[in-house]
C-alpha cells in the first residue's frame, strides 16, 4: 500500500470507521487516482470542478446509486484533506441528492417461509440475529462469543464508531446459536463466533461480504425482490417493535441510532392505515 493510501487507513481506524468502511474509501480512492494517473496529471492541481467532472463520468453516468457517489465524494474529499490539507468546499462540490423513500420490509410470516426453506444453520442463525435482534451485517459479523449473554436474553453489540448497546436474544435465536456452537465448537479457535480464514498472528472474524453473498442466494432460492437486502431484517425488525406497542426512543437504543429522527422513520411504516379517518370513509359508490 502506498504511503499516501497508509495514512488515510490509519486515520480512518483511529477515528474507529469499520473495515467495511475502511475498504470502500481506500477503494473509492484507488479508483480515483488510477483514472487521472492513467492521464499523466498532478492530484493536488485538481479543483472541485475536476472532482465534479470524474464523479460524473465515473459514477453518475454508469448508474451508481445516490449512497455510493455519496462515498465516492466524501472519500475523495477526506483523501486531499489528509493527504494534500485541501479542504474542499462543500457548496461548489456538492453531495448527490438522495431520494427520500421508505426502505422494503418483509413480514413476519414471510420471514418465517424463508427460516424454513433455509438448510444452512449457520445461515439461519445469521438471518435470525438480523430479523429477531435488528444487528447490521457487520455487527453479526464481528459478534465475539462472549457477548451472547444467554441467562439475560440479550446480545452485547459493538455498532457503528464503536458504540455498545445491548439487543434483545428471542428464544429462537438462543435454541440455534447454541445448537451452531454444540456443532462448531471444535472449529471456533479464537474469540469470533463465526470466524474468518485461519490466522495464527492475530484472531479473524468471517466477512460481512460473505454473509451478503449468501443472503444474496437466499433471496435468489426464495424469489424475493432485489431491493431486499440482509439490512432489509434490521428494518423488518424495528417496524414489527413498533407495531408491538415498543417504545420509540427504546427502539432508538436498541438499534444504536445516534440521532431520534433515524427511529421516526419507523413510526410512519408501522402505522395501520385501515384505522385513519378519510373523506372517503363510507363511500361505497361513486
Amino acid at each position: 500500500m502506498t504511503e499516501d493510501l497508509q495514512k488515510v487507513k490509519d486515520l480512518l481506524k483511529i477515528r474507529g470507521c469499520s473495515n467495511r468502511t475502511i475498504t470502500s474509501y481506500l477503494s473509492c480512492i484507488n479508483r480515483f487516482k488510477n483514472y487521472y494517473n492513467a492521464k499523466e496529471v498532478n492530484l493536488d492541481t485538481l479543483t472541485e470542478n475536476d472532482i465534479l467532472e470524474y464523479l460524473k463520468l465515473n459514477c453518475i453516468n454508469v448508474g451508481f446509486s445516490a449512497a455510493t457517489i455519496n462515498v465516492n465524494r466524501a472519500a475523495i474529499r477526506y483523501y486531499y484533506l489528509v493527504n494534500f490539507k485541501i479542504d474542499f468546499n462543500k457548496t461548489l462540490l456538492p453531495s448527490y441528492k438522495v431520494k427520500s423513500r421508505f426502505p422494503k420490509l418483509i413480514t413476519k410470516q414471510d420471514f418465517l417461509n424463508i427460516i424454513n426453506s433455509e438448510n444452512n444453520l449457520k445461515h439461519k442463525v445469521w438471518l435470525l440475529l438480523g430479523y429477531g435482534s435488528g444487528l447490521r451485517i457487520n455487527e453479526v459479523a464481528t459478534l465475539k462469543v462472549s457477548d451472547i449473554l444467554s441467562n439475560e436474553h440479550k446480545i452485547r453489540v459493538i455498532g457503528k464508531g464503536n458504540k455498545e448497546r445491548y439487543a434483545p436474544l428471542p428464544n429462537i435465536t438462543l435454541r440455534l446459536l447454541r445448537l451452531y456452537w454444540l456443532q462448531n465448537k471444535n472449529k471456533i479457535t479464537n474469540e469470533y463466533l463465526f470466524p474468518g480464514i485461519f490466522n495464527k498472528t492475530k484472531n479473524t472474524h468471517i466477512s460481512s461480504y460473505t454473509i451478503e453473498e449468501a443472503f444474496q442466494k437466499i433471496r435468489e432460492n426464495n424469489n424475493l425482490d432485489k431491493s431486499i437486502t440482509f439490512h432489509t431484517l434490521r428494518h423488518s425488525f424495528a417496524t414489527e417493535y413498533i407495531k408491538s406497542g415498543g417504545d420509540i426512543w427504546e427502539l432508538r437504543s436498541l438499534l444504536g441510532h445516534s440521532s431520534i429522527n433515524s427511529t421516526m422513520v419507523y413510526l410512519h411504516m408501522a402505522e395501520d392505515f385501515s384505522k385513519v379517518s378519510s373523506p372517503l370513509d363510507g363511500v361505497d359508490h361513486v
